[in-house]
């Protein structure tokens, strides 16, 4: 009697800011394939979406979520952190803890891990215990926006700092082959850092430049917060950029692995910040799942399969 192992596949989600709603619309062509998912790894904004995932929600609930959240709902979300950057991201957390269903790790559906950076020692911490919602807070915490957060006595950051795309993770956490969604963009985010550092102008030129903005929170508020809170947050951006510069050769590499299937959604155009655009890059997202990308998951899957011929 022949005895048929599954092969355990991982889903890595990459970060990239707005960029990662490719990751919906991958997502929703793998489900539509039929191509069952056994554990996700996230940075950024792959953490989220990852963990929305996780925790059971349709994919187009996810989808749903996402087309209504547009800039004026995340600029509700504003609550300003002295000190540590511009802001706090507890009104964030609320709203992660919605898309999660306020679950802790050990209560998802499919196992999840995700990635941040030690913003003090520049260390990659994997967190797959705990509050979901806070743990992708903390890989989405961009430095110098967003204050770190705090988990097990260490102060956390966004995660793009030292693994944008964490495929050996998934290996690690056991699958046998992985799908590796990658949107990110290391000089979208080392550039906007340097600007960060020496530029609080252009940052508020920046902010200011993001649609709707001015509608709701008037330049001349944004300016006096920024001045307020931005020398302090300083440390942090100094930090992460030590930290990008000591990671340059872990970010630009790309995993050579036979068992390993990359999918690149062509949003090169779409910035970070433009959430505005999350249609668009769902639809982006689910046309680079061609069948092509689905022939080689398949196969790769069907190669991997072994045969335990004892009991025959």
């Amino acid at each position: 009697m022949q005895h048929t192992k599954a092969t355990k596949i991982g889903l890595v989600l990459g970060s990239g800011g707005a960029r990662g709603y490719a990751h919906l619309g991958v997502l929703q062509a793998l489900y539509k394939a039929d191509i069952n998912i056994d554990l996700v790894v996230g940075t950024s904004f792959g953490a989220i979406v990852g963990a929305g995932y996780a925790a059971g929600r349709n994919i187009y609930e996810l989808e749903k979520i996402a087309l209504e959240t547009g800039w004026i709902k995340m600029l509700k979300m504003i609550d300003v952190a002295p000190l540590k950057g511009i802001f706090a991201g507890k009104k964030l957390e609320k709203f992660f803890s919605v898309i999660t269903r306020q679950k802790h790790f050990s209560e998802l559906k499919i196992p999840l891990t995700v990635v941040a950076t030690d913003i003090e020692t520049g260390e990659e911490v994997l967190i797959n215990k705990g509050s979901v919602s806070k743990a992708i807070l903390a890989s989405s915490a961009f430095p110098g926006i967003f204050a770190p957060v705090e988990i097990d006595n260490r102060w956390l950051v966004d995660g793009v700092l030292v693994n944008p795309l964490p495929i050996q993770t998934a290996f690690d956490m056991g699958a046998d082959m992985v799908i590796a969604v990658d949107v990110s963009s290391s000089v979208d985010n080392v550039n906007y850092l340097i600007a960060l550092k020496r530029y609080s102008k252009n940052i508020l030129q920046n902010i200011c430049q993001i649609p709707y903005v001015n509608g709701v929170v008037s330049p001349e508020g944004i300016f006096n917060k920024f001045q307020r809170i931005i020398p302090a947050g300083f440390k942090f951006v100094g930090n992460a950029l030590k930290v990008v510069e000591n990671n340059q050769n872990k970010i630009a590499f790309i995993h050579n692995n036979d068992n390993v299937a990359i999918i690149r959604p062509r949003v090169e155009n779409i910035h970070w910040r433009d959430f505005h655009r999350a249609q668009r890059c769902i639809k982006i997202g689910a046309e680079a799942v061609d069948h092509s990308v689905l022939n080689d998951i398949k196969n790769l899957s069907f190669n991997y399969k072994t045969l335990d011929l004892c009991n025959r």
